[in-house]
């Protein structure tokens, strides 16, 4: 290939990967998927093939995690930081594209050329160990998996419910490759299989039989409060009373005192160690109403012998007690430093100690007017992760700050992810961001009510709540076995058919 090619590569990644984050321009991913699978068609060897999938791929994720760079651009001491994270993190990622192409370039050679359906199954089937393991290796990644292009609508989404994302990501990888090569070989089913996969995503709820009967009478009052303080300002010890009186105003305003609500605040809302602050607890529940149980981000210390230990935590305050969530899932630089002997540099967060990982259960309950809640706490990009736990959530909660990321594409992609925990629970998601987006769902990831970017305010949904556990969490990444066998099965009936026509 020549350099222009390789440049188109790069340029067709990056459409891409915004195209997959957020804009949904799904002809632009075909189109995509289609000349990189023809460049590694007519690629020459497997250096060749390799090169064309890590050029592809580190378009990709440029494209869709640019936005990476921005809590580096905030404080003038990580500023230096910010071109080398924009150019080597792209780079790494994309050998999850390269190494797929490296195996594509060797299965084409020992695959019938009529196999169509089979070869893709098989590509497919790739695409997704590769994806699988971008989750899980190093702490994992899962920001932009293929099954969030269909985020837009919650109507598209209703399938993980049943066979969880990746199970979602396997069908949309083998719909993409089977359009790629139903497209390099100009055949007439293209149409039809273009359709296919929308139409029946979009109708599966219709399919998939869900027992009305799962909805019991627990309804709850929620209100999640958005403050939008900014980055800069967040630990700024003279505004740090303005923020919280702030926080505190928007939680008791034309709140009706005859009800009782949950109340959520944000990541850090309050940035004390507030397990040592007695007073700081006892002034929050004497200014905030009665009739409000508090769930709020704040940090959290520990003595031990002669050292400490600092977490980012979630604290649910009832009148005369709280419940303490440590975070579990630490954001690599942005929390803590990974090979720190190595690495001399402080933590993007505020001060140079780093959080430590928490070790506490997920499950808080509370009850309200003698019915008991149960609630599955997730801060920040914990949300991105699958989580099982081994009772059925009532409310998904989500607190975090994105204020981090501005208005870039970087907080709708964190959304996105976080919605389709609340399908794969069929728990409703209550997510209270700082500068946004926060959301209320309902269990089937519908957004109910939401605060935009850069807004300050807070909304108020009554939900109605469930008990019955989804087929996924019932069955965990188990799931993912069905789509795959099915596919396999259909793939090899679809391949013999032809054949036996062509003959």
């Amino acid at each position: 290939m020549n350099p222009k090619s390789y440049l188109f590569l790069v340029i067709l990644g990056i459409l891409t990967g915004v195209s997959y984050s957020y804009i949904y321009l799904i002809p632009i991913i075909i189109i995509s998927f289609a000349y990189f699978f023809f460049s590694i068609e007519k690629s020459i060897n497997q250096k060749n093939s390799f090169f064309i999938g890590w050029i592809f791929g580190t378009g990709f994720f440029l494209g869709s995690m640019h936005w990476i760079i921005f809590p580096f651009l905030i404080y003038e001491q990580h500023l230096y930081l910010s071109p080398v994270v924009l150019i080597i993190f792209p780079v790494l990622l994309g050998l999850f594209f390269s190494i797929p192409s490296l195996f594509l370039h060797n299965f084409l050679k020992i695959v019938n050329s009529d196999c169509l359906y089979f070869k893709s199954f098989s590509l497919s089937l790739f695409f997704l160990i590769s994806e699988l393991t971008r989750s899980y290796i190093f702490g994992g990644l899962p920001f932009n998996l293929t099954a969030q292009i269909w985020a837009f609508n919650s109507k598209f989404i209703q399938i993980v419910s049943f066979i969880g994302v990746y199970g979602l990501s396997f069908l949309t990888i083998n719909w993409l490759v089977i359009l790629s090569f139903l497209i390099l070989e100009k055949r007439k089913s293209f149409f039809a299989i273009l359709i296919l996969l929308p139409v029946f995503l979009y109708n599966f709820e219709n399919f998939y039989f869900k027992k009305k009967s799962s909805l019991i009478n627990k309804n709850i009052n929620v209100r999640v409060i958005q403050p939008n303080i900014p980055q800069e300002d967040k630990w700024n010890k003279l505004k740090i009373p303005i923020h919280l009186e702030k926080l505190i105003n928007l939680t008791n305003k034309d709140l009706n005192e005859k009800e009782k609500y949950l109340v959520v605040w944000p990541e850090v809302a309050i940035p004390f160690y507030l397990n040592e602050e007695k007073e700081l607890v006892e002034y929050l529940r004497k200014e905030i109403k009665q009739n409000v149980i508090l769930v709020a981000g704040a940090l959290k210390r520990e003595f031990s012998n002669n050292d400490f230990k600092i977490y980012n935590s979630l604290y649910l305050l009832k009148k005369d007690e709280f419940f303490v969530y440590d975070k579990r899932k630490l954001v690599p630089f942005g929390e803590f430093v990974p090979f720190r002997k190595f690495l001399k540099f402080t933590k993007l967060t505020e001060g140079s100690t780093d959080f430590s990982e928490g070790l506490n259960k997920k499950k808080i309950d509370f009850k309200i007017d003698d019915k008991i809640f149960f609630l599955e706490p997730s801060i920040c990009y914990e949300a991105i992760f699958q989580s099982f736990v081994e009772y059925k959530p009532h409310l998904f909660v989500n607190i975090t700050n994105d204020g981090w990321f501005g208005t870039t594409i970087g907080p709708k992609q964190h959304l996105a992810a976080s919605i389709y925990r609340a399908v794969e629970k069929g728990s409703p998601l209550i997510r209270s961001a700082n500068s946004g987006i926060s959301v209320i769902t309902n269990s089937n990831g519908k957004i109910l009510k939401k605060i935009d970017l850069q807004k300050t305010g807070y909304i108020d949904v009554k939900l109605s709540t469930n008990n019955n556990n989804t087929f996924f969490m019932k069955f965990k990444n188990y799931a993912l076995t069905l789509p795959i066998l099915l596919l396999a099965i259909i793939s090899l009936i679809l391949d013999i058919t032809t054949k036996r026509k062509k003959n």
